[in-house]
């Protein structure tokens, strides 16, 4: 294998990490996340269980820390030169997905009372679309 060919394996290698924990850490948190919905279309999220509102917070708190540290690694990763343009392009759109993780877990302050709907909802809205731009650009990467 020569050295572009290294190259070009170590990046797939890295990108498939990157997706493969992402879907791992959506997996952990879906649920948290679907209960925080039902009680706010229920309007019921004041009386959320205070400990497990906590739960949740750290859970969500815990998740952004390791997309922060996934971004960091595509921020790094030495992408083959004919994949840089559709890198760049994944790399903010990861950005901005990790930014509206950690305006959802600022949305949720220290107590369900406390919860604000508008900048939790604008958060979501963030992060489905930045998710719409990462499967667009992984899929220009991995075909």
């Amino acid at each position: 294998m020569n050295k572009n060919q290294q190259k070009l394996a170590y990046y797939a290698q890295l990108i498939n990490q990157i997706v493969t924990e992402t879907e791992a850490e959506q997996d952990q948190m879906s649920p948290k996340f679907e209960e925080l919905k039902a009680a706010e279309a229920a309007k019921t999220i004041q009386d959320f269980d205070a400990q497990a509102y906590q739960a949740t917070k750290t859970l969500f708190t815990n998740g952004t820390t390791h997309y922060q540290q996934m971004l960091a690694q595509l921020e790094a990763a030495q992408a083959p030169a004919r994949l840089l343009g559709n890198h760049k392009l994944l790399t903010s759109a990861f950005r901005d997905f990790t930014q509206g993780c950690v305006e959802m877990v600022a949305s949720l302050h220290d107590a369900p009372a406390e919860f604000d709907q508008a900048a939790f909802d604008a958060a979501e809205a963030k992060q489905d679309a930045a998710t719409t731009k990462l499967m667009k650009h992984i899929a220009k990467i991995t075909a």
